[in-house]
C-alpha cells in the first residue's frame, strides 16, 4: 500500500476483497479508497492534529464498514494494517528501539508470506552493486 496510509484505530490484519465481489460492491470500496487518499493528501504531510478515528471517518461520511473494505479494495495479498493516528499517514512503521540504535530510515513490515520473504532476500542478496563489483574486479585484477 501506498502512502499516506490509512489511519485506523486498531491494528488489522486485512485480506484483498474476493474476486467474487460484486463490481457494484469492488466500485464503492475504490471510490471510497480514493476519497481517503484525496483527504489525506489535503491533510499533507506537516498535519500535526491527531484527529480521533470517528471523527476522521465522520469528515470523509464513511462508514467504518466501509472504510475497511476501501482499505481491502486496496491491497493485493493479505497485508497487517497497524494502528495509526491521523498525525502518521506519511510515517514508515518503525520500531522506537530499533530507529534509535540504527539511526536511518527503516520500514519494518511484518511477514505474513514466506515465500514473499525468501524471494525479497534471495532478490536482495542478489541485487548488483555495480561501485562495489568494480571495486572487487579491480581488487581481483590487481592480485
Amino acid at each position: 500500500m501506498q502512502f499516506p496510509k490509512p489511519p485506523i484505530k486498531e491494528t488489522l490484519i486485512l485480506d484483498p476483497l474476493p474476486k467474487d465481489t460484486l463490481s457494484e460492491e469492488e466500485k464503492a470500496a475504490t471510490e471510497n479508497f480514493f476519497i481517503i487518499q484525496s483527504k489525506l493528501n489535503e491533510m499533507g504531510r506537516s498535519f500535526k492534529e491527531d484527529i480521533p478515528f470517528e471523527v476522521f471517518l465522520d469528515s470523509l461520511n464513511i462508514s467504518e464498514e466501509d472504510y475497511v473494505m476501501a482499505i481491502r479494495s486496496s491491497l493485493r495479498r493479505t497485508s497487517v494494517i497497524l494502528k495509526r493516528s491521523t498525525n502518521a499517514a506519511f510515517i514508515n512503521p518503525y520500531n522506537k528501539k530499533l530507529l534509535e540504535t540504527w539511526r536511518a530510515n527503516i520500514d519494518v513490515q511484518f511477514v505474513l508470506d514466506t515465500y514473499a520473504c525468501a524471494k525479497y532476500c534471495v532478490g536482495y542478496i542478489l541485487k548488483s552493486d555495480t561501485g562495489v563489483l568494480r571495486v572487487l574486479q579491480t581488487a581481483a585484477s590487481d592480485i
